[in-house]
């Protein structure tokens, strides 16, 4: 039943960061807006509104900048909501403005718009992640996510001019320090049982190494049973003498 309102909370969360996402597309459609001029400019006071502002603003050229962004952004936010329920809000912020505030400091001097960042630094958080813990459901979500979005690992390099590559790498490194911060937090591998005993200063190991002593209790004597017993018939001869 938890697990069950669990999902549906991190499918919500998850719906409405997608769902904000269109709806400003399409304001900015319809009213001619121009918003990309909140999004990211370096080293610019104008540019640090779009700190907040940038990941949920699209090329209004076409949908296909949108589209794109919109399925990974569901599908990594629901996991880490899903997996992660204890830190995932904290994580999911700092990777947000991490990522920004990277690439305000670092990225070239033009407009940066779009998700692909905090993408960037989901897909890295849940893949170092679930390395760093070794559990084996985390493991199985990092897999998943490496299936799905392995290929994205070539968007950190310059290849577009009209592709913010540096968002992507600054996503991609805060996804990594945030997986590091919060390394100990959050879902754990389960402890084996001569881990849980070294920490008690248990030492039963050798215990397990002993060689057990079956010991059969002695069975009753058996009584023959009355028919079973022999009958002897003793014959003395007397000569008769007559």
């Amino acid at each position: 039943m938890l697990e069950k309102k669990i999902a549906r909370i991190a499918l919500f969360i998850s719906f409405l960061l997608v769902f904000v996402m269109w709806f400003v597309h399409v304001l900015n459609l319809a009213l001619d807006l121009d918003l990309y001029k909140f999004g990211i400019y370096p080293l610019h006071v104008k540019g640090l509104i779009g700190i907040l502002a940038a990941p949920f603003i699209h090329s209004t050229a076409d949908f296909g900048h949108l589209i794109n962004n919109s399925v990974p952004a569901f599908v990594l936010t629901w996991l880490l909501f899903y997996n992660y329920r204890t830190i995932a809000t904290q994580a999911f912020l700092i990777i947000y403005f991490m990522t920004g505030m990277g690439m305000w400091l670092l990225a070239r001097e033009s407009y940066h718009i779009g998700m692909s960042g905090v993408i960037y630094g989901l897909t890295s958080f849940l893949v170092f992640s679930g390395f760093f813990r070794k559990n084996m459901r985390v493991a199985a979500v990092s897999l998943f996510v490496i299936f799905l979005y392995g290929s994205m690992v070539w968007g950190i390099f310059p290849t577009s001019a009209d592709i913010s590559w540096e968002g992507h790498a600054l996503g991609l490194f805060s996804g990594l320090i945030v997986a590091v911060l919060y390394k100990y937090s959050g879902p754990q591998p389960q402890k084996l049982r001569y881990e849980i005993e070294e920490e008690l200063g248990l030492e039963y190991e050798h215990e397990y190494w002993k060689e057990d002593t079956l010991i059969i209790p002695e069975s009753p004597e058996k009584t023959e049973p009355e028919s079973d017993k022999q009958i002897t018939f003793n014959y003395e001869y007397k000569e008769n003498k007559k």
